[in-house]
C-alpha cells in the first residue's frame, strides 16, 4: 500500500541493490515499486527489519570525516534555508525550533545562536560537543512515538529524513498537529527522476542488471525507504494539511572538492557526477528537492 496515499495501485520497477550487510537480512522478494496515482517510490512488501537491523545498515557511516569546503558549503546551504524560512515568517523574533531528525546537531547549534528556543529529537544521540551544551533541548526516542506539545513549534526542520521512514504521511500528520497556525516546516528530499537517476538505470542496463531498479536504494547505502518526484512531493504535502511557500530543485554543484584530491571519488565526482548535475540542472531534473511549507 502507497505510504502517501494509500493506493495498492502499483507498478513494480525491479528488485532493489543490495550490499554485503543488508543481503544477509533480506529474506523476501522485495520489489521497487511506484504508485499509480501520485508517483510515490516505495518497497513492496512492506520492509519487516527490527530496530537492530536497521541499526547493522546504517552504522556510524552517515557522519564521517567531512572535507573544509563540504563543512564550509553545508553551513551556508543551513543559514540559506534558515533566511528563507525568516523571511517566510515576517522576521518574528522569538522563534520555537525543533529539529526532526538531529544527527550531528548542526541545525541546534545554529537555532541556538539565533537565540532561538530549540529542540532536538532523534533515535540515537549523535551530537557533537557543541550541541550539548546548556540551551539545548534533546529528546531521545522515535519522533512517531513522542509526546510533543501541539500548536506550539513556529519552525520545525525535517531534512533527509522523510526518505527514510516507512509512513511519512504520519510524521507530516504529526507535525501539522504540532505547528504553530502559521507556522512553517523545512522539508528535504531526493529527487528520485534526477538525470542522475536516469543514467543510473542507462548504466544497469549496460551492465546487464536491468531487473534492479535504479529507484531509492533500500537496502544499500544511503538506505532510502521511500522516494519523491515533483508530483508525489507536493502531494503529500497537501494531503496532510499543508501549504507549499517555497519550492526548489537543486543540487550541491562542485562536489568533488569535498573529497581529497587525487582520490578515486575526487575523480570521479568530477568526471562522471559534475557534467550530470551540471546538465540535470539545466534540464530541471537536479537531485535534490527542498521546500517550506506553512500550516493553513
Amino acid at each position: 500500500m502507497c505510504p502517501s496515499c494509500g493506493s495498492v495501485n502499483n507498478k513494480s520497477l525491479g528488485k532493489p541493490k543490495t550490499n554485503a550487510i543488508s543481503a544477509r537480512m533480506v529474506d523476501r522478494d522485495y520489489r521497487i515499486v511506484q504508485c499509480r496515482e501520485c508517483e510515490t517510490y516505495f518497497v513492496s512488501p512492506l520492509i519487516a527489519f527490527s530496530d537492530g537491523d536497521w541499526a547493522k545498515l546504517y552504522g556510524a557511516e552517515y557522519f564521517g570525516s567531512q572535507s573544509g569546503w563540504l563543512v564550509k558549503k553545508r553551513d551556508q546551504e543551513l543559514t540559506g534555508r534558515f533566511e528563507k524560512a525568516m523571511e517566510l515568517l515576517n522576521g518574528r523574533k522569538e522563534i520555537k525550533f525543533l529539529d526532526v531528525g538531529t544527527g550531528e546537531g548542526k541545525t541546534l547549534i545554529k537555532g541556538l545562536q539565533r537565540g532561538w528556543d530549540v529542540t532536538g529529537v532523534d533515535i540515537v544521540d549523535l551530537r557533537v560537543p557543541e550541541a550539548k551544551k546548556e540551551g539545548i533541548r534533546f529528546i531521545q526516542g522515535k519522533f512517531i512515538e513522542l509526546d510533543l506539545p501541539k500548536n506550539h513549534y513556529d519552525f520545525i526542520y525535517l531534512d533527509s529524513v522523510m526518505e527514510h521512514v516507512l509512513n511519512p504521511f504520519e510524521y507530516l500528520q504529526k507535525i501539522e498537529k504540532l505547528l504553530n497556525p502559521g507556522g512553517l516546516l523545512y522539508i528535504g528530499v531526493p529527487n528520485e527522476d534526477s538525470l542522475f537517476n536516469i543514467i543510473r538505470k542507462i548504466a544497469f542496463k549496460v551492465a546487464g542488471r536491468k531487473g534492479i531498479s535504479e529507484k531509492i536504494k533500500p537496502f544499500d547505502t544511503p538506505y532510502h525507504v521511500v522516494g519523491f518526484n515533483n508530483k508525489s512531493l507536493p502531494f503529500i504535502i497537501k494531503r496532510a494539511g499543508l501549504e507549499i511557500r517555497y519550492f526548489r530543485n537543486f543540487g550541491r554543484k562542485m562536489e568533488f572538492l569535498g573529497s581529497p584530491f587525487g582520490s578515486k571519488a575526487f575523480w570521479i565526482s568530477l568526471i562522471f557526477l559534475f557534467p550530470i548535475e551540471m546538465i540535470g540542472n539545466l534540464l530541471g531534473k537536479d537531485v535534490y528537492f527542498e521546500t517550506l511549507v506553512a500550516k493553513k
